[in-house]
């Protein structure tokens, strides 16, 4: 009995040893296993762009955001740039940040009215005097409460950079009243504002596909188009249009689009070095485009292009046929925003 007894308690040490040995190789191959993953919190940041690889928000992105959020964040995270609409036009990448499928969407406001009804301020004629005027406007109040209103929406706009001021080319003649408009076929963005106004002005406005717009021109589908002056002279638009009127018609914003979904999955401090990345990259964008703007209209005289400059009293007999799309906006966005918008350029106007 007594010797059975003894076997029996060996039996178990040698159990429990062994039982401790597995347990313990166990533990040690999952700490292995862990240390061969990458750290936890590395992230990829893709950015979708829908302009040319030299086009100035492509450019700040790649040579502002990127190196700044890059050393910020001592390589934890890589940010990845994608130019001519890669990852989708504006539409399908904004919709894809909505899902969570992609961080960045750089996008214009335009394709974004739909879902974003407030955003349609931007459609509006002759809304700004100067790029001057913008930036307070987007840096302000409004530029905030529009923040919030994409937020809602799941788009986290980290900043606000832009296209610029859209300018009038064709191939007919050169453009310096509305007047000189009438017949034209202006191919525009499928935006109901910008179609209003250009039909108010007594062109003929046509919805393209920005991809579709050189050879249309070339074989006079249509006459001409209204662009922002570093967008068309990239596309080589005076090959095939040589009037340029600066008419200025419409400012057009960027939005530089996270995914809200992912946004708020990050730590503090990664949000905030996103945020000051974005920053730096919205100041150094606008001042890329403008210098830009400045430099192509002088290469488009060089050139041997027709190139009008509006004066502010030319400017006004379009402003003045555009009334409408004023109203229009007004219905669809509120009177209350408008109020306030009108309240906020009459400030600004007053103190410049």
């Amino acid at each position: 009995m007594k010797n059975k007894t003894m076997k029996l308690v060996g039996l178990l040490v040698a159990g429990c040893l062994l039982t401790t040995t597995f347990v313990g190789c166990s533990k040690d191959s999952a700490q292995s296993s862990t240390a061969e993953k990458a750290p936890t919190g590395e992230i990829t940041v893709r950015i979708s762009n829908g302009s040319s690889a030299s086009a100035p928000t492509v450019v700040a992105a790649e040579t502002v955001f990127k190196p700044y959020v890059e050393e910020a964040s001592n390589g934890r995270i890589t940010v990845e740039s994608y130019s001519g609409a890669i990852l989708g036009d504006d539409t399908k990448s904004t919709e894809a940040c909505r899902a969570g499928e992609l961080e960045i969407a750089s996008t214009s406001t335009a394709p974004l009215v739909g879902l974003i009804p407030e955003l349609a301020i931007f459609d509006i004629p002759f809304l700004f005097n100067s790029p001057e005027e913008a930036d307070q406007i987007m840096d302000g109040k409004i530029g905030d409460y529009l923040n919030e209103k994409m937020a809602e929406k799941g788009l986290v706009n980290l900043a606000w950079d832009e296209n610029g001021f859209r300018d009038l080319t064709n191939s007919v003649r050169p453009v310096v009243t509305p007047e000189d408009l009438k017949g034209l076929k202006i191919r525009t963005m499928e935006n109901q504002y910008h179609l209003e106004a250009w039909k108010a002005l007594g062109a003929s406005p046509t919805p393209m596909s920005w991809a579709e717009v050189f050879t249309a021109l070339q074989q006079g589908i249509i006459d001409g188009q209204e662009n922002p002056i570093p967008n068309f002279y990239a596309a080589r638009i005076q090959e095939v249009n040589k009037y340029i009127t600066t008419t200025g018609h419409v400012y057009s914003p960027l939005l530089f689009l996270y995914s809200k979904t992912l946004f708020d999955s990050y730590d503090a401090e990664t949000q905030q070095i996103l945020r000051d990345g974005a920053r730096k990259f919205a100041l150094a964008e606008r001042e890329i485009n403008r210098k830009q703007t400045e430099e192509k209209k002088q290469a488009l005289i060089d050139e041997g292009c027709v190139v009008t400059e509006l004066t502010a009293e030319q400017k006004k007999a379009f402003q003045d046929k555009t009334q409408s799309v004023w109203d229009s906006i007004e219905k669809k966005v509120g009177s209350e925003l408008m109020d306030e918008l009108k309240s906020e350029l009459a400030a600004i106007r007053a103190n410049n």
